[in-house]
């Protein structure tokens, strides 16, 4: 007996049981068919065929085969395009609905390679063998639908390809095959806003939304409400006696017939604009970015106009406002602000450097300076303005004679070397300071300046990147906007400015310097002068000097010096320095002192002594001047044995 097989319409009815959960396959009972294993595949492979309808994220799942949708929806030609989409499986588009290409769709090939048996092609199709064997006379239904819909795409996608696109199943638009994706995600997809929570279609729907209900909201001022419209009561009440409420008025005489006049409600007053620009001095706003003045304000008055009596902090940073659209260049180059106060901040007490009375702070002061840091700049404000009250003469708050009185502690906390008009950070300073091949200020200078234009790349890219996405954005919504070019680049001082900013970092440590030189003291000293040295100077000086006297101890560090037009001249002057050196840092006078000349006296005390008067130190010839005493009793000037001798003597005798 001929084995029949089962129509199409069978095992489509089974198929949509089977993904609703009505019917369950027994064993063997499964269909033998390619198309409907492959219908089967793909049921269980659907994100509905777990009875879920919301994912992890509670995202709504979409139907990927097809027979999840409802039976009505499920009618011949959605039906059929499902199943004809099932059936020729190398009839149908790319699966992906990015390809661009697109195959010729037939719906009999797949029953022509089924059906070739030894080399020999059968030109009947699978389904039409099959009706002809059940009796029935078909026209090659499913075929001819295949042709029909045109090489309908992949059901999963729910779109059907039209010429060289992709037609969407939802708004029946004709997109290309390579950005069919990107239409579905701009205007299907299911989106919510961030501020209010609203549910909107794709990301197009999303942008319109922030424009029209956010962004407009915004820039457009909100409208002005009518005032309250007074209203006559028109009903007559009968007034009883025991409702009556005592009035200061005296009763009318139509009191019979009360009129009742609403009375419109207080409304509050509207809160003035603060000018916070306004409060800074007219110097504040030369120098300081327009982006930044508001900010600046903020931090250092209060709402009335008023200092901000107590600063908690010295750094202040710009805050993190949201960006503006659209976006404005003078917000990506924003600085920094340092505030130097130490009388408001650390109530530390300074004193007038003429009259040494208090000075009291007499406001902000009115000049700002921008600093030079390593890969961008700073501002630095003068929070206090010292003035003397008998004087009445202000003094500039980052003055040396201001610094020198803040202990060491808070003087580290400034953190510039300031010139004329422009300051450079400290930490830009630390990489003059080592000695090393090829370390300049030409260098240095280079190296900061490729930081600096780095940085300002960067926050050129940020602002550029944000005026491209806002012009995206204008394409939905029609905006005016007007994109101001980025700010050129500063360049930074020559070298030789580094080399004049080093110069006043030195010479701000004079007072270590001394203190460093000046701490060197020894139990021997020794007093010498010599012509050699201002023998070597030149230029102006070259001739202003004829000897140098010099007092050393006995490691041979050089205690002072000093420089005469004569040998003698100016000597009281540098011993007595040695001396209140000695009796300054508490150190005993040194035992002895060695000299060339003038060693011994007549008189009992020697000049040599007087110049180190008080000390009571022993004055002796030193042993090289002391063989050379000897030259006028020689016949030869340099007799060899003799100098060895005596040499040795004078060691032994020592």
């Amino acid at each position: 007996m001929t084995k029949t097989r089962k129509p199409d319409s069978y095992w489509r009815d089974i198929c949509l049981k089977y993904a609703q959960g009505q019917y369950h396959f027994s064993t063997g009972k499964r269909p033998g068919a390619k198309k409907w294993k492959k219908a089967l595949e793909k049921i269980d492979a659907c994100p509905l065929q777990s009875h879920s309808t919301k994912d992890l994220f509670g995202r709504s799942l979409r139907c990927s085969c097809g027979f999840h949708k409802k039976p009505e929806d499920l009618s011949s030609g959605a039906g059929s395009s499902e199943a004809g989409g099932v059936e020729t499986e190398a009839g149908r588009v790319s699966t992906e609905l990015g390809r661009g290409g697109m195959e010729t769709c037939r719906g009999d090939t797949e029953t022509r390679r089924g059906n070739m048996d030894a080399g020999g092609v059968r030109d009947h199709t699978e389904a039409g063998r099959g009706e002809t064997e059940a009796g029935r006379v078909r026209d090659h239904t499913e075929a001819g639908r295949g042709e029909t819909e045109a090489g309908r795409g992949d059901t999963d996608s729910g779109a059907s390809v039209a010429g060289q696109g992709v037609q969407c199943y939802k708004c029946n638009q004709l997109v290309e095959g390579d950005k069919f994706s990107e239409h579905l995600s701009d205007h299907h997809t299911e989106e919510m806003c961030d501020t209010c929570g609203a549910k909107v279609q794709g990301t197009v729907g999303l942008l319109n939304h922030i424009q029209l209900a956010h962004y407009a909201a915004f820039i457009m001022p909100s409208p002005q409400k009518p005032p309250p419209k007074h209203y006559k009561s028109t009903t007559t009440t009968k007034v009883l006696p025991s409702q009556t409420t005592p009035s200061l008025l005296p009763p009318s005489s139509s009191s019979a017939t009360p009129h009742h006049t609403a009375t419109p409600p207080t409304s509050k007053p509207k809160p003035t604009s603060i000018n916070w620009k306004g409060f800074l001095p007219e110097q504040f706003r030369r120098v300081v970015q327009e982006a930044d003045q508001l900010w600046i304000a903020k931090c250092l008055y209060e709402p009335t106009g008023q200092l901000k009596p107590k600063i908690q902090a010295c750094w202040f940073h710009p805050p993190l406002e949201p960006k503006p659209s659209p976006p404005k260049p003078g917000w990506y180059y924003r600085q920094r602000m340092l505030i130097w106060a130490p009388m408001r901040m650390w109530g530390i007490p300074l004193k007038c450097p003429q009259c040494s009375r208090k000075m009291n702070s007499s406001g902000i002061y009115r000049k700002v300076r921008e600093v030079i840091d390593v890969d961008s700049r700073y501002y630095l404000v003068g929070g206090d303005y010292p003035r003397c009250s008998k004087c009445s003469q202000p003094v500039c708050p980052w003055s040396q004679d201001i610094l020198s009185q803040v202990d060491v502690a808070h003087r580290s906390l400034f953190p510039a070397v300031l010139t004329t008009q422009l300051a450079l950070d400290r930490k830009c300073m630390t990489f003059l300071k080592p000695r090393t091949s090829g370390n300049s200020s030409s260098y240095l200078q280079s190296a900061i300046e490729e930081a600096h234009s780095e940085e300002w790349a960067r926050q050129t890219i940020r602002y550029l990147s944000d005026c491209e996405r806002h012009m995206k954005m204008a394409t939905f919504v029609p905006s005016a906007a007007v994109y101001l070019p980025p700010p050129a680049f500063r360049p930074l001082p020559l070298a030789q400015w580094f080399e004049t900013v080093h110069s006043n970092d030195i010479l701000s440590h004079v007072d270590e310097m001394k203190g460093v030189i000046t701490s060197t003291y020894g139990r021997i000293l020794k007093m010498d002068s010599t012509k050699k040295i201002t023998k070597k100077l030149a230029g102006g000086i070259g001739d202003s000097a004829a000897w140098m006297s010099n007092i050393g101890n006995e490691f041979g560090q050089v205690l002072n010096s000093v420089l005469t037009t004569g040998e003698g001249a100016g000597l009281e002057e540098l011993c007595q320095g040695i001396v209140t050196r000695y009796k300054n840092a508490g150190q005993t006078e040194p035992e002895v002192i060695y000299v060339d000349r003038d060693c011994c006296s007549q008189s009992g005390v020697s000049s040599v002594a007087k110049l180190f008067h008080p000390w009571k130190s022993a004055v002796r010839l030193d042993s090289f001047h002391f063989m050379r005493r000897f030259n006028c009793g020689l016949t030869t000037e340099h007799p060899p044995s003799l100098w060895h001798l005596l040499w040795q003597a004078i060691l032994l005798h020592f």
